[in-house]
């Protein structure tokens, strides 16, 4: 179980009450990714959600002919694996280890079937989920821009 002074260090935990940190603390591990560690790969089944305690995630994207593009990187306190809570839970992009990171890792369904029994809490979470969307489709975009006129 990871701590709830863990959690408190990932923004997307902000304003959550004690009650709330603890169940998500149950269901919540800590790992650690070496760096070079493909995390996860675009287009498979999203699992699980990541926050970042430490370190740097690479997110890159497909560009087509076996080739990749960052197009953001995760650090302390943000999060990855945003697919694992918005339908069709298919993952967007790849993500991977630049450096020795530690994340709290949370399993998608679990905290998809919390949010169901905690309107307060779930809308906390959705809404900083859908601000990270929004900064990763901007991020896109700018290094899609890049690539074209670059």
């Amino acid at each position: 179980m990871v701590t709830l002074d863990t959690l408190r260090k990932a923004s997307l935990f902000e304003g959550l009450t004690d009650d709330q940190l603890t169940r998500i603390a149950e269901m919540a591990r800590e790992e650690t990714l070496e760096p070079g560690k493909v995390v996860f790969k675009e287009n498979d089944d999203a699992e699980d959600f990541y926050a970042v305690l430490e370190g740097r995630v690479a997110i890159l994207i497909d560009i087509g002919g076996g080739r990749q593009t960052m197009v953001d990187t995760v650090t302390k306190g943000e999060t990855f694996g945003w697919s694992s809570m918005v339908a069709p839970h298919t993952l967007t992009a790849t993500a991977k280890a630049v450096e020795r990171t530690r994340a709290i890792v949370l399993p998608g369904r679990e905290l998809r079937d919390f949010c169901m029994t905690d309107c307060h809490m779930c809308y906390i979470i959705m809404e900083y989920l859908a601000r990270t969307i929004s900064i990763r489709l901007k991020d896109t975009r700018l290094q899609l821009i890049s690539l074209m006129h670059g």
